[in-house]
This record gives C-alpha cells, structure tokens and sequence, in this order.
C-alpha cells in the first residue's frame, strides 16, 4: 500500500511538471508573437496573459515579469548549446566546426526558433557574448593544448576563431544567397582548421612579450 501512495506522488508530480513546462511554453510563444508586432517594452503583463490564455496568478507563480522571460530563454539557449559543444568531438577541427555550425543553426531554427526575437531586444550584446564563451572555452583548450603555452596570445587568438566563426553563421542566416547550410559549414570548418593550424608558439610568443613603448 506504501508503495503504492508513492507511485500516486511520482505521477502527480510527473503531471505537475508537464503542466508547468505547458505553460511556460503558451506564455513564452504568446510574448515572442507579440514581439513581432511591439517592441517588449510595450508588451503589459495582462496583454501578455490574455494571449498565452493564462490567469495573472499563474503568470506571477512562475515569473516576476516579462524580463525573467527572456532571461530564462536566454540561459535555456546557452546551456543547450553547451551540451552540443560537449558532444563534440574536438581533436577534428574541421569536423567540430561543421557540426557545430549545423548545430547551433538546428538548435536556433528549431529548438529556440525566437532566438532572433532575443537577439532584437540583447542591445548590450549580453547573449551573443555567452554564447561565444560557451565556445571561447573549448577553443582556449584546443589551442592551448595546441600551442603548449598559456596566456594571453591564446585568449587573443581564440577570441579572433570565436568571433569570426559567429559572425559568419550570422551573415550565413541573414543573407544565404542561395547557399546550402552544408556548404557554409564546410567554409566555416576550413576557415577555423585554417586559423588553428597556424598557431604555434612562436604566434603566441609575440602576444605574450610586453608592448614596445617609445622612451626617445
């Protein structure tokens, strides 16, 4: 009979945690529709619940206001394409940069298909930086270990892998110009393989050593 009462408890909170992932869903597609037509700002908390089809009360249960929206979809997207990163296999440059760029485009277009809509209201950039250092930490490792130092000139050089590397999915996605995601990550694979192929010691050593200054 003790068993069986635990089993009940299991199931409701089964329930209950599908009703609360329901939820959070009709409120978070309701706000991002209304985002096409306003700017966030504009959108009220009643606005935003009569939408989703949800009362004031379970709204407040799960958000303090429309700005803890995004910042759970925010912190949602950066700890996917965290997982996606960790599946990768990192010892193939090319390979890893190809499947990370159909990735990041997958989890972007389908799993947080209003990352853009984010993107519109980050005007501090807040999100596109965590998304890049989700990614600066694997290439640090990469090119550390590549190199065989550590300091500065591999942060400099990781940096310059990261932001070139998203920058082209970016200009990929918003001007494709009829060119096939396949293609673009193979471009975007050959370009990274071709920047950590030519770190080397020597490379980094000039970034560690101290600026020349002018004593004349």
């Amino acid at each position: 009979m003790k068993g069986w009462f635990v089993m009940g408890d299991n199931n409701s909170k089964h329930d209950s945690d599908k009703r609360v992932i329901r939820t959070k869903k009709a409120i978070k597609s309701a706000l991002f529709k209304l985002m096409e037509q306003k700017s966030v700002d504009k959108i009220s908390v009643s606005e935003l619940t009569k939408a989703a089809n949800v009362n004031r009360r379970t709204f407040y249960t799960h958000y303090h206001g429309i700005t803890d929206i995004l910042d759970e979809v925010e912190s949602d997207l950066v700890a996917a394409l965290a997982r996606l990163v960790k599946s990768i296999d990192p010892s193939a440059f090319r390979k890893s940069a190809y499947e990370l760029f159909i990735g990041l485009d997958e989890l972007i277009t389908v799993e947080f298909d209003y990352y853009f809509h984010i993107v519109r209201v980050d005007t501090r950039g807040m999100l596109m930086s965590r998304l890049k250092s989700v990614i600066k930490g694997m290439t640090d490792m990469l090119l550390d270990r590549l190199s065989k130092r550590h300091g500065e000139g591999v942060a400099v050089i990781s940096s310059f892998i990261v932001g070139g590397f998203f920058n082209m999915y970016l200009e990929w996605h918003y001007h494709p110009n009829g060119c096939p995601i396949e293609r673009a990550a193979e471009l975007a694979g050959e370009m990274v393989e071709l920047c950590v192929e030519n770190v080397s010691p020597a490379i980094t050593e000039q970034f560690d050593r101290p600026p020349i200054t002018d004593n004349s």
